[in-house]
């Protein structure tokens, strides 16, 4: 759905406010929406936060869209085809669209990272995990 510029506002949200989310079959981590279309009048970007608990992984996988992932606390792997790279508190990492990548916690504490796509809902983005 397209919502005309008129219709939008600012919005500013806060991590404490919003509800975590868990799939069914994934229930190692959790995430919340910061920003999404089914969630507020906006279009063209949805972010939100991940939480993988230590030693959990989510798995290689690409999409469409491409993604930026943002560390916000914690250690983990960036995960690709091709290497691993050492992400942490405050890297910036940029996926380009159809690349495989994935993330592991390698650290004692949570991993924290915050996402954003170049899409008005997280659900329009088709995850394709690899076998």
């Amino acid at each position: 759905m397209v919502i005309s510029m008129k219709d939008e506002n600012i919005v500013v949200s806060h991590l404490e406010d919003k509800a975590w989310c868990q799939h069914k079959d994934q229930t190692k981590f959790k995430w919340k929406y910061m920003a999404d279309s089914t969630q507020m009048k906006s279009h063209g970007i949805s972010c939100g936060v991940l939480v993988l608990p230590p030693k959990v992984q989510l798995p290689l996988h690409h999409h469409s869209p491409q993604e930026v992932y943002i560390i916000r606390k914690g250690q983990g792997l960036l995960l690709s085809s091709l290497s691993s790279k050492k992400v942490y508190k405050d890297s910036f990492v940029y996926i380009p669209k159809n690349v495989s990548h994935g993330l592991k916690n390698v650290g004692v504490g949570d991993l924290e990272v915050l996402w954003i796509f170049p899409t008005d809902c997280w659900e329009e983005v088709e995850y394709i995990f690899q076998k």
